[in-house]
């Protein structure tokens, strides 16, 4: 999976994108084509990368001046194309653009060396430079000066003497023929330096990538996270950047979260309006950016690496394929399963399964849901609302309302702030019941919770 398909499937890595500073399109691109990391080797050497930028953000004057220059270059793909292509003539503009890049290689080459910067290992372009700046002017600009062939100056001097009309357009076709002469032999003497113009590209969108993703952790305060092969995932203060940001924005404080969980079934249990759906998401985010190579919003951050992250979360209605709710979930957790049973490594994310049945045979299938990946060994968070579901795993509990406070009056808007998000070791089998209090909070006719509370009474 590569980071661009991520971004419909991660549900908040979209905002974490948009919220980069990328210095130019390239890094932004090369971001994008990146691939999710499946071994904790390549995640550490990608998240030393990260480090390295960040020491640099925070001690170093330099940076800006490296920006810079990185904000200069572009996607010079297709002239580099061009230099390949049999028989293909370099244009003015193609010509123009590779001496560009080759320009900006060099300024970031003095940079390194004076701030004793570590970017990627690329080529040198000082070939390139001494076809199409032989003079060494270091312009940023390119024209095929009378230097390149004597003819140029002959018949650009005849062209200004000559003022009839017939001898003038001989001499501009001349003129036109010899230019392209002259650019034939420059695109034959820079075929050869292709490959190294092609890696510089991919070395500088790289390295921008990599700065986009050091400015971020820095700006967030981000921690570097620890990618193990095995044992237990440890979040501790885990906060989703774009849940905080909203939070915020409506004058809120987002409480981060702290989980820890095994290679096994962890149910998640808690009131309605407890959160547990925005910690789903919150962990998958964090999962998402370690594989991707990047910090986590949280204090410290430990975790397993997996092959794949698997989502069943939503009410999943698929009109294309007149899918009910229950439908689309059952095909999604089907697809879980066939994954986990055919030996995959995978961290499953699943949102109160079976939820749109009735109440006696969703217990069944979330119990049978649990029992089954508890057999394959497969990791997963599953929150729900059924009691009594048998798991061997953890169990963690959103703490709820916070007892004590004052809960008269208070409007819908800052309902949050009479809850406690944070999770508690959970060892009994029934779920919170608070829903009826949630209805109260939100105004609900008091007649209709009498009679439903009644109701609730027969049924115990």
């Amino acid at each position: 999976m590569r980071f661009r398909e991520a971004l419909d499937h991660i549900k908040g890595l979209r905002y974490v994108l948009e919220e980069m500073t990328f210095s130019s399109s390239i890094g932004r691109l090369a971001l994008l084509d990146s691939y999710w990391l499946t071994s904790r080797e390549e995640i550490e050497e990608v998240l030393d990368e990260v480090a390295k930028f960040v020491g640099y953000i925070q001690s170093s004057v330099g940076i800006p001046l490296l920006q810079l220059q990185l904000e200069e270059v572009v996607n010079i793909s297709g002239s580099i194309e061009v230099l390949r292509a049999t028989g293909a003539i370099c244009s003015d503009v193609d010509l123009f653009e590779i001496k560009k890049l080759a320009l900006i290689d060099e300024k970031i080459a003095q940079l390194q060396d004076h701030y004793h910067y570590q970017l990627s290992e690329r080529p040198s372009l000082k070939g390139v430079l001494s076809v199409l700046d032989p003079r060494e002017e270091r312009l940023p600009s390119f024209y095929l000066d009378n230097y390149f062939d004597a003819r140029l100056k002959e018949i650009r001097e005849a062209i200004e003497r000559t003022k009839e009309e017939t001898p003038l357009a001989e001499l501009n076709a001349q003129l036109s023929q010899c230019e392209e002469e002259v650019r034939a032999r420059l695109t034959d003497k820079l075929a050869p330096f292709a490959d190294s113009l092609e890696m510089v590209l991919k070395a500088l969108a790289h390295d921008t990538a990599i700065l986009a993703k050091a400015d971020w952790a820095v700006r967030y305060r981000a921690c570097r996270p620890k990618p193990i092969s095995s044992g237990t995932t440890h979040l501790e203060e885990l906060v989703n950047p774009e849940v905080a940001d909203q939070v915020r924005r409506s004058g809120g404080r987002f409480q981060p979260v702290s989980i820890e969980f095994e290679e096994e079934p962890t149910l998640i249990s808690g009131a309605n309006m407890g959160g547990k759906s925005v910690l789903l998401h919150s962990v998958a985010l964090a999962q998402g950016m370690m594989q991707f190579g990047m910090y986590v919003l949280a204090k410290s951050a430990t975790m397993v690496v997996v092959e794949h992250l698997l989502y069943s979360a939503g009410d999943g209605e698929d009109m294309r394929l007149g899918l009910s709710s229950f439908g689309a979930e059952m095909i999604r957790l089907n697809g879980i399963i066939q994954a986990v049973k055919s030996g995959q490594k995978v961290l499953a994310i699943i949102d109160e399964p079976a939820r749109t049945t009735n109440p006696e045979e969703g217990y069944a299938l979330v119990s049978g849901l649990v029992k089954l990946l508890e057999q394959y060994g497969a990791m997963a968070l599953i929150t729900t609302h059924y009691s009594g579901v048998p798991s061997q795993g953890r169990r963690w509990r959103v703490r709820g309302f916070v007892e004590g406070r004052d809960m008269h009056g208070v409007e819908v808007a800052h309902l949050a702030e009479l809850m406690d998000y944070s999770l508690v070791p959970d060892s009994q089998e029934s779920v919170p019941r608070e829903a009826f209090r949630i209805a109260r909070l939100l105004g609900v006719d008091e007649e209709f919770l009498d009679l439903s509370n009644n109701c609730f009474r027969t049924i115990e």
